[in-house]
C-alpha cells in the first residue's frame, strides 16, 4: 500500500495542469519547447535515480517521479502565461485537491481497520472514495451547478449509459444545491 500511495501522488500535478501543458504546446506548434521540458525532466530523473535508488531502492524510484516533473510543470506553466497570457485557475485546484484529500484520509481511516483480502480492501476503499468525493466536491465548491450542467449536456451522447450517469449527476446536483446556497 505504501508504494501505491507514493506513486498516487504523482497525479496531484494533474490539478496543476500536467496532463494540459504538453498538449497546449503541441497544438500552438511549440514541440521544441516540450522536448526541452522533457528533457530537464529526463535529467533531473536520471540524476535523482542515480543517487535515490542505490539507497532507497522502489523507495528512491517513487521520490524521484514525485519530484522529478516538478521543475518541468513549473516552467512549462510559466512559459505558457508568458507566450499566451493563459494559466490555471489556483482556486478551482485547490478545492479539487481539498476534496481529494478529504476523501483520502476518510477512506484511510476506514480502510486501515480492515483486516480482509487485498482485493476486497481495494474495492472497499475505491467505493468509499468515490462516495466520499461527491460529498466533498460539492462541500468544498469544486463544482458548480454550471459544472453539473454541462456534464449533463456531455453525457447526452453516451447512449445506454446516460441515464447512469445522469442519476449520479442528479444526486450531485442535489448535494451542490444544499451546500451552496446562495
Amino acid at each position: 500500500p505504501l508504494y501505491l500511495a507514493l506513486y498516487v501522488v504523482t497525479f496531484i500535478y494533474t490539478a496543476f495542469g500536467y496532463l494540459s501543458v504538453e498538449s497546449i504546446l503541441n497544438s500552438q506548434g511549440k514541440t521544441d519547447v516540450n522536448m526541452k521540458l522533457t528533457l530537464v525532466t529526463s535529467a533531473i530523473g536520471l540524476a535523482l535515480n542515480l543517487v535515490l535508488i542505490p539507497s532507497f531502492g522502489i523507495l528512491g524510484l517513487l521520490a524521484t517521479n514525485v519530484v522529478s516533473g516538478i521543475p518541468s510543470l513549473i516552467l512549462a506553466l510559466w512559459w505558457i502565461k508568458k507566450k499566451f497570457n493563459a494559466s490555471i485557475d489556483l482556486g478551482s485546484s485547490a478545492k479539487i485537491v481539498l476534496a481529494s484529500a478529504l476523501s483520502a484520509i476518510v477512506t484511510y481511516v476506514v480502510v486501515s481497520q480492515l483486516t480482509i483480502s487485498s482485493w476486497i480492501t481495494l474495492t472497499i476503499g475505491a467505493v468509499i472514495f468515490l462516495v466520499a468525493y461527491l460529498v466533498t466536491t460539492p462541500l468544498v465548491g469544486a463544482i458548480t451547478k454550471a459544472d453539473i450542467q454541462n456534464f449533463k449536456e456531455m453525457v447526452k451522447g453516451l447512449g445506454p449509459l446516460a441515464p447512469i450517469f445522469n442519476l449520479l449527476l442528479s444526486l450531485i446536483e442535489r448535494l451542490t444545491a444544499v451546500f451552496q446556497r446562495q
